[in-house]
Order: C-alpha cells, then sequence, then structure tokens
C-alpha cells in the first residue's frame, strides 16, 4: 500500500514545455530558412505564376512613394512623375527583372513604356549597360535581389545618381 501512495505523489512528467519548445524551435529554423532562402522563393514564385509577388508590390509601392516624394508643385513636373509612378504600377516586376539582364529588352521596355524612339531607348539602354557604376544595381535588379539592389543603390555617387536620372528624362 504504501508504494502505490508513493507512485500516486510522485510528479508526472511534463510534456507540454518540451512541446512548445520544439515548436518554437521548429518556427525559429524556417524563419532563418525563409531569410536566406527569400530571393529563390520569391523569384520562383514570380516565375511560376507570372504575377507580381507581395515582395514586388511592396517594392513597388515604395518605389511609387519615393517617386511622390520628389513633387516639386510644379504641374508638368508632377504630371511626368504621376505617368511615372504609373507606369511602374503597371509593369510586371518580371518583366522589369528581365529587361534588366538583357541590354535589348531594356530597349523595348524603354520604348514601351516611354514612347520614345527605338534609336533614343538602344542609346539609352547602351548607356545604362556601360556604365560601370550602374552595374552593381541592374545585376541585382537582374537577380531579383532587393536587398542587393538596395544597397547598390545606396552606394552610387551623386554622378552616378545624376547619370540614371537624366536618363530617364
Amino acid at each position: 500500500m504504501r508504494q502505490a501512495k508513493r507512485q500516486q505523489r510522485r510528479p508526472h512528467k511534463r510534456r507540454w514545455p518540451r512541446v512548445l519548445g520544439i515548436f518554437f524551435g521548429l518556427i525559429v529554423i524556417l524563419g532563418i530558412l525563409l531569410v536566406v532562402f527569400f530571393t529563390p522563393l520569391n523569384n520562383a514564385y514570380r516565375n511560376a505564376t507570372g504575377n507580381d509577388t507581395p515582395a514586388d508590390s511592396a517594392v513597388k509601392n515604395e518605389l511609387v512613394k519615393q517617386i511622390d516624394a520628389n513633387k516639386t508643385g510644379n504641374p508638368t513636373v508632377d504630371g511626368v512623375l504621376d505617368q511615372a509612378a504609373t507606369t511602374l504600377k503597371n509593369t510586371k516586376m518580371s518583366t522589369i527583372v528581365a529587361a534588366a539582364g538583357n541590354q535589348s529588352k531594356f530597349a523595348r521596355l524603354l520604348q514601351s513604356t516611354t514612347g520614345i524612339p527605338a534609336a533614343q531607348a538602344n542609346s539609352a539602354a547602351g548607356t545604362v549597360f556601360a556604365s560601370s557604376a550602374l552595374t552593381p544595381l541592374r545585376e541585382a535588379i537582374a537577380a531579383g535581389d532587393y536587398v542587393k539592389a538596395y544597397q547598390a543603390y545606396r552606394n552610387l555617387d551623386g554622378t552616378a545618381k545624376a547619370e540614371a536620372a537624366a536618363l530617364l528624362k
């Protein structure tokens, strides 16, 4: 009888802390893997569906905010900026990524979105692809790596930024 009471009084092993620890550990590992493999997963999703991913939409929205921040109050300038923002919103990110990796696609994209003549679009594309200052930015966009693209943009000096802005005018 004493043994029966001793067994009844013995504390039970608690399994919930272990189960919760394993669960939260798996969540942390999954989060780390998602961060490490974000760019390939994002690109695979875009290629599989042909549509913009949520990350693409977030990047576009941030770029539109930056475009809107440059408004001056001049109706002519603001109209051009509004048109640029609308064009960016309506262009699929897969088209932009492909154009960043191929000079002729870049020229066609410039021509179709801005309405400039083919010769001028080819010249602008040639300038972008020949610029060593813009190469890291262009390659990061072509790879669909937004973090590297942002870092490459931040590393551009004033001359390269002015060069890029002049091409877009």
